[in-house]
């Protein structure tokens, strides 16, 4: 090995990893928005803590940071504003505030006409089910707001069809009835592949069973930032919700993109969820760096990336409705950071976003926790659990809150001088509301955004996931999807 990659390889296994619980307490805990961030587990020395809070102060990260609340252009490979911040916004201050209000009343207005039986299918029948086609940023986000909020018996049943995959699409339609079944395709662009095949095999479904001409106009939205999307559809205009180019798909369940989500859970619900994002957002401009939640999450993170070696990080929350948040963080985060350049072109120093990857924590336990536990890798962990179960099960909720708390300690109970550890993060929910939901996705976007601050990335392009999609296009141009099926069929 030469003289070079030793010294690499040493300055890669730190010979002391401290907790920062163990010089300063006092810096461990921080609580808003109901919810309470604990860093007495992550791997830094309080001297180290203080030269980190001033590094972030002198990056001028909060400056940054406000500069994009308040509708400075951001996103410098598209040239645009990133003012996802707006769409929960209850204040004219808020720049785009008025025409997002506009497009906000206008959604409720449709929700609450369905939700109430205004709005019906053709044949008079009354909305029972609503299938909404999107992929990524137009599928995740509501996903994971549905399955934290649902109750048991939901008036509306949602149905997410992402993947362009034929098995999924028969299972949903199998169990929907096309007359109270409503549509929403969901495209930022709409140019994505997957949403128009879905879409295409969803609208003859449809034709398939007598909805057609203008009777498909009561069983079809669209959310879309093209003004064509409703003409491609062959839909009139005022069944187009409107999306605008400063949102970026991972960013947007705070839209119209949300529209599943208050169809199914109501207005009110829904206002909350954008009430708790917003007081998230109050807080991550307000707060001091050494108090502000997303500031902390994110210095750690980059802590972890930059000098301690960390490649991954994993949620792992305690918490069935929280679930969903795993992948939802990990298009966020991945997609935001995944990159090597920087704005310039120039590629960037050292390690930047992480591997996110994660499972509900107590199934966990009993699959992968052994490699956290005792195997050579190191690795962030968020645990995430609620102070107030969501179900009236008292024994359930005692032994799920004692493996969460304990498994906090046991993550990182490997020894100051092991070269393989564990940097842990708990996230306390005082409960699982549409308020405290909406703080909690907010705060993992400015955790976000912050990040791409401070890798020196532009967190709202992504680069390679259009290369992706070009190349499919070429692939798909090559195939005969007759003569593919009847091989695959053969075979």
């Amino acid at each position: 090995m030469s003289s070079a990659s030793s010294k690499k390889n040493q300055a890669s296994q730190p010979q002391s990893v401290p907790f920062l619980r163990d010089s300063a307490p006092e810096r461990t805990a921080i609580r808003a928005c109901g919810i309470k961030l604990d860093i007495s587990r992550q791997r830094i020395s309080a001297a180290d803590f203080e030269g980190l809070l001033k590094f972030v102060e002198k990056k001028g990260l909060l400056e940054a940071h406000r500069a994009m609340v308040q509708g400075a252009t951001v996103n410098q490979g598209e040239h645009r504003q990133a003012l996802h911040t707006s769409l929960r916004a209850f204040s004219a201050e808020a720049p785009r505030y008025d025409e997002v209000l506009a497009e906000r009343k206008r959604l409720f207005d449709f929700a609450q006409r369905v939700r109430d039986g205004r709005w019906r299918g053709c044949r008079g029948d009354r909305i029972t089910d609503v299938i909404n086609i999107g992929i990524g940023g137009s599928e995740m986000g509501p996903r994971a707001v549905w399955h934290a909020l649902r109750t048991a018996n939901p008036d509306l049943r949602l149905h997410f069809l992402a993947s362009v995959d034929g098995v999924l699409l028969e299972r949903i339609l199998s169990v929907c009835n096309p007359r109270s079944t409503l549509v929403v395709v969901s495209s930022k662009s709409f140019t994505t592949r997957e949403t128009q095949v879905n879409a295409t095999a969803v609208d003859q479904w449809l034709l398939d069973n007598g909805i057609v001409g203008a009777d498909r106009s009561r069983h079809m939205v669209v959310v879309s930032a093209n003004p064509e999307a409703a003409d491609i559809m062959c839909l009139p205009p005022e069944n187009r919700f409107r999306l605008w180019n400063w949102v970026g798909g991972r960013f947007s369940v705070w839209s119209s993109i949300g529209l599943p989500v208050v169809l199914a859970l109501g207005t009110e619900a829904f206002t909350e969820f954008l009430m708790g994002a917003n007081e998230m957002d109050r807080h991550s401009v307000s707060a001091a760096e050494g108090e502000n939640i997303p500031v902390l999450l994110a210095m750690m993170e980059y802590w972890n990336a930059t000098k301690m070696g960390i490649t991954s990080h994993c949620l792992l929350p305690y918490d069935e409705r929280l679930r969903v948040i795993v992948p939802w963080l990990q298009q966020l985060e991945m997609e935001s950071l995944g990159k090597t350049h920087g704005p310039d072109g120039h590629p960037v120093e050292g390690n930047t976003g992480l591997e996110v990857w994660g499972a509900n924590g107590n199934e966990g336990q009993h699959s992968f926790y052994q490699w956290l536990r005792d195997g050579t890798g190191r690795t962030s962990i968020d645990l995430v659990w609620s102070e107030m179960p969501g179900h009236r099960y008292a024994e359930h909720y005692r032994v799920l809150l004692a493996n969460a708390r304990a498994q906090a300690e046991a993550l990182v109970m490997r020894g100051p001088e092991s070269p393989f550890f564990n940097a842990v993060s708990t996230i306390v929910l005082d409960a699982v509301t549409p308020r405290r939901l909406g703080a909690l996705m907010a705060m993992y976007e400015h955790k976000t955004t912050m990040l791409g601050h401070l890798f020196g990335l532009n967190p709202f392009d992504q680069p390679g996931v259009e290369l992706g999609k070009r190349l499919s296009r070429s692939a798909e141009r090559g195939l005969d999807p007759k003569k593919a099926l009847a091989e695959a069929s053969a075979s």
